[in-house]
C-alpha cells in the first residue's frame, strides 16, 4: 500500500470513530427523564472530549495527506501526481515473452514459437466491441521462419489472394511498410509478415515495436509491444 493510500485509510478510520462518538453524544442529549442526570452529564462531557480529540487528529491527518500528495506520492484514487519512472529489474526483463516447442504431427519436425502480447488494447465497433490485445508470434520450423500478427476478433483487411501492408515501427525509427498476407484458411484475424529475416534482425535490437494494419471499419489502430529481453536461445534452443 502506498503512503498516500495508507493516510487516506487512516483519515477514513478517524472519521468513522468521530461519527460513532457524535451519534452517542446525540443519544445522550436526548436520553429519557428516567436516566440519572449526573451520569448523563458525565458521559456527555466525556463524549465531547473525545470529539475534540478526534477532530484534532482528523485535522492533522488531512494536513499530512495533503503534504504527502504535494510531494508527489502517487495516489490510488487516480490523481495525476508526478511520479518517478521505475527502472525494471534485470530479473523482470523479457518475462513478457512466452516460448514453446511442439512437434508437427505429419513431418515430425520441431516447431518453435515465441509470443508476446500487446501492452495496449483497442476497442472495435459492433459486433467486435470490447477491449482486446494484439499478439505477435515468431515461428520457426526447419529452415522456415514466420512472423504472425493476430487480433482476438475483427476483420484485418488482408485477403490471402491479394495481400496487404502493415506499418511497423521499431523503437523511435521511421516506420517501415512490411508486405503481409492472410492465412490459407481465409480467416480474418491473422496476417503473416513478409521479409521475416529483416523483421527478426530489427526485433533483436529493439525494445519496443508498434504495428498497425487496416481493420474493417476501424481504421488502423497501432498495437504496441514490449519486445525487450527477447532470448534467441529460448526461441530456438540448440538441442
Amino acid at each position: 500500500m502506498s503512503e498516500t493510500a495508507r493516510l487516506d485509510a487512516e483519515e477514513h478510520k478517524i472519521m468513522k470513530k468521530l461519527g460513532f462518538v457524535l451519534t452517542a453524544a446525540v443519544m445522550l442529549s436526548a436520553c429519557s427523564p428516567d436516566s440519572s442526570l449526573s451520569e448523563t452529564k458525565i458521559r456527555l462531557a466525556d463524549a465531547n472530549l473525545k470529539i475534540t480529540a478526534l477532530e484534532k487528529e482528523l485535522a492533522e491527518a488531512k494536513a499530512t495527506t495533503k503534504s504527502t500528495r504535494s510531494a508527489g506520492t502517487p495516489s490510488v484514487k487516480g490523481e495525476s501526481a508526478p511520479t518517478t519512472p521505475v527502472k525494471p529489474s534485470a530479473e523482470s526483463i523479457g518475462q513478457q515473452w512466452q516460448y514453446d516447442i511442439s512437434e508437427d504431427a505429419m513431418s515430425g519436425k520441431k516447431r518453435y514459437t515465441a509470443t508476446v502480447r500487446s501492452s495496449n488494447t483497442a476497442s472495435f465497433g459492433f459486433p467486435y466491441s470490447g477491449a482486446q490485445h494484439g499478439t505477435l508470434t515468431l515461428r520457426a520450423q526447419g529452415k522456415g521462419k514466420d512472423v504472425l500478427f493476430y487480433i482476438e476478433r475483427g476483420q484485418i483487411l488482408c485477403p490471402s489472394y491479394q495481400g496487404c501492408r502493415a506499418l511497423v515501427r521499431f523503437d523511435d525509427e521511421k516506420p517501415i511498410r512490411f508486405a503481409a498476407n492472410g492465412p490459407a484458411d481465409h480467416s480474418s484475424e491473422t496476417i503473416f509478415l513478409s521479409d521475416e529475416s529483416s523483421f527478426l534482425n530489427k526485433l533483436k535490437k529493439a525494445k519496443r515495436i508498434r504495428l498497425a494494419v487496416d481493420i474493417y471499419q476501424n481504421g488502423a489502430p497501432a498495437f504496441e509491444f514490449d519486445v525487450s529481453g527477447f532470448d534467441q536461445d529460448k526461441f530456438q534452443p540448440k538441442l
